[in-house]
């Protein structure tokens, strides 16, 4: 392939975008350019994070009438809002008169939000709420004014927004990953999940997608993580991570929509609470848990991650007791934005425990990570060197017969690598699934 000529992309040709993304991904190879194709990372934006559903956040963080927050859907700047009247909304954080972006702070509660420019007022709900010297405009009150605003769903408090312009609903978009959403949720008493307000950020020189690879990666914890898996055998506990990935029941799990499963219990067969090692305060907790009667196995296992890894297509992952939410800044930029989980209606000394535990892989594990990132990425700028290799495992898949299109491996598949490229595949070259239009056409002044 001539990887020099000029791109389909530009021309916006969706036969010859349709010919060349199925150029550029094979059942088990996929091209270098996916990961450095600056054209392909513009139709991304638009097609990937806008044209099916994406996650915004929690219902948790805009808890007061009138509260917000602030996000990105893909590179638009959005707000993920509350009215007054209690509904939940994700608006264009843009004003309908000049495009001045309105909102700068990260969170804040106010009704109506002015913009700095002219001094339009819209409600938090995005309709328009005032402007200057009225007259100017003809049917100013006709609604064409109001904010954008993206389709949202809240699945029990996650809330995800879409451009597209018929997306699936958000149970079939969920298909039959659903269920393990479900359990996740539910692990937490009486199903009530609270996110802290101010996540772990950081960065790294890689495009976004090699964080998805790695998210359901089962071999690579085995080598990147070595100096973590050591502090384990020092401590003499052995971590899941530290196993023969050859000689482990872990298993991994590719369903529709780009979604995928990695289930740890299997391999742990004392519980969640038997892989933890001596960390400051947590002896403490525990005995302090224990005087009141409260050390069971459910309530230490809550303490500890779920061993269950969900991912959920294009950004948003599940891991221990964190969301790590994927956002992508340029071709070769990534930030990774990683929000603690809280248990209100647990006793304190969980929630307590929970944080001791989640500060424990991100000091240790999450930088070996950014450092094989960066590490991809430099080697996949060498153009002579075209291919990724996609195909462990692909010969020893097999279907769920209980689940259609639901592929199941061991903990080395790259199944759940394939799956994703299949959707990614889809979304770039469906017409349907171009978010370019509006949210909200605006009509003619007559």
């Amino acid at each position: 392939m001539n990887t020099n000529s000029t791109s389909s992309f530009a021309t916006g040709d969706l036969g010859a975008i349709t010919t060349e993304i199925d150029q550029l991904v094979t059942p088990e190879h996929v091209h270098r350019r996916l990961y450095t194709d600056e054209e392909i990372f513009r139709r991304e934006m638009g097609t990937v994070f806008g044209g099916s559903w994406t996650y915004v956040g929690h219902e948790s963080e805009i808890p007061d009438p009138n509260s917000y927050v602030r996000r990105n859907l893909g590179q638009r700047p959005v707000m993920l809002t509350r009215s007054k009247d209690g509904e939940i909304n994700v608006v264009l954080n843009r004003c309908s008169h000049r495009g001045t972006l309105l909102v700068t702070e990260e969170r804040g509660c106010e009704a109506v939000v002015t913009c700095p420019y002219h001094g339009w007022r819209f409600g938090i709900d995005g309709k328009l709420k005032n402007v200057p010297v009225p007259s100017s405009y003809e049917d100013v009150r006709s609604g064409r004014f109001d904010l954008g605003r993206a389709h949202t769903e809240n699945y029990r408090g996650f809330v995800f927004a879409s451009l597209a312009p018929e997306p699936p609903s958000i149970i079939e978009w969920l298909g039959a990953a659903r269920p393990w959403l479900d359990e996740y949720i539910d692990r937490y008493p009486g199903g009530q999940i609270a996110i802290h307000s101010t996540p772990l950020r950081y960065e790294f020189r890689a495009n976004w997608k090699v964080s998805w690879d790695n998210a359901a990666d089962g071999i690579h914890a085995t080598f990147a993580h070595r100096s973590y898996n050591l502090l384990g055998k020092e401590a003499e506990t052995e971590t899941v991570l530290a196993r023969n990935p050859a000689a482990t029941p872990i298993i991994s799990r590719a369903y529709p929509f780009g979604h995928s499963v990695v289930d740890q219990r299997p391999s742990i067969p004392g519980g969640p609470w038997s892989t933890m090692r001596p960390m400051p305060l947590v002896e403490e907790l525990v005995d302090s848990l224990g005087r009141r009667g409260l050390a069971d196995s459910a309530t230490l296992d809550l303490g500890t991650g779920s061993m269950v890894n969900l991912n959920l297509f294009p950004n948003l992952i599940f891991v221990g007791n964190q969301l790590m939410v994927v956002e992508p800044i340029a071709v070769d930029h990534t930030r990774l934005s990683i929000y603690l989980l809280s248990a209100p209606t647990a006793p304190e000394e969980t929630d307590l425990i929970r944080l001791r535990v989640d500060e424990d892989f991100v000091s240790f594990g999450t930088p070996d990570d950014f450092e094989m990132f960066e590490r991809i990425q430099q080697g996949l700028s060498i153009p002579e060197s075209e291919w990724i290799d996609t195909s462990r495992g692909a010969a020893l898949d097999t279907e769920d017969p209980d689940e259609v299109g639901v592929l199941m491996g061991d903990v080395a598949t790259e199944a759940p690598i394939r799956g994703y490229l299949k959707e990614w595949t889809r979304l770039m070259t469906a017409p349907d699934a171009l978010a370019t239009a509006p949210a909200k056409r605006p009509a003619e002044t007559k």
